[in-house]
């Protein structure tokens, strides 16, 4: 076990988590009171449509299933807190990015607008399979099973592609540009994960490498 897995790294870095949450916390509601205070000149519909996105995927990402065991991730405990907050600065970011520039790219909007409800459909596709096939608590490995129902049948990692459409898609609703920086982060983090989680999969779950031979990790007939 790396560092990133003792108890006592493992307590530093809450506390800097609870920190930067309260960091990012009071950079939102400013972000909020400056766009309040731009209402006028902001394209308010897109805005909505925006918020509706974010609205969805908090949603499904409340009612993820988790799986059993978190300390079989405690190596690997840095991924989760850097993708919880590359998410926080794309979701600000953004709003501030188009605050500041107005800029207003249609077709972006539209290609946004169309990844990201790709996104928010296979995420509930994803959680619903799950949901269907697994209880909300699995506490034990013993008692957890590979799920094929849905997209689950196609792909192994829905709710990671899922993820990565909404990342690319929800700025490009605003058109905000450079906070496609904090897409590309993420988008790595999310194929970190996800490669590691399958390595903790095949050694816990040994008919997790047969699944494996049967499907594709997010594309399916690539990858």
């Amino acid at each position: 076990m790396n560092e990133f897995g003792t108890k006592a790294y493992s307590k530093i870095v809450r506390w800097f988590s609870r920190f930067f949450v309260a960091f990012l916390f009071g950079a939102f509601l400013a972000i909020l009171a400056y766009l309040l205070r731009r209402w006028d000149d902001l394209d308010i519909i897109r805005v909505y449509v925006y918020f509706f996105f974010f609205i969805l995927y908090v949603n499904i990402e409340f009612r993820t299933f988790r799986g059993p065991d978190e300390a079989a991730y405690a190596d690997f405990i840095w991924v989760r807190y850097l993708l919880t907050y590359s998410w926080w600065f794309l979701i600000v970011g953004s709003l501030l990015e188009h605050a500041l520039t107005l800029r207003t790219v249609p077709t972006l909007s539209i290609i946004g607008i169309v990844l990201s409800l790709a996104g928010i459909v296979l995420g509930y596709s994803a959680r619903r399979a799950i949901q269907g096939e697994l209880s909300p608590r699995v506490d034990t490995w013993a008692n957890m099973r590979i799920v094929e129902k849905g997209p689950y049948a196609v792909i192994r990692h829905p709710s990671y592609a899922a993820n990565m459409l909404l990342v690319i898609g929800m700025p490009l609703i605003l058109s905000s540009l450079v906070c496609l920086v904090f897409s590309a982060i993420l988008i790595v983090l999310f194929l970190r994960r996800l490669l590691w989680e399958e390595q903790v999969l095949i050694e816990r779950l040994p008919e997790y490498a047969e699944y494996v031979q049967r499907t594709d990790r997010l594309i399916p007939r690539v990858w």
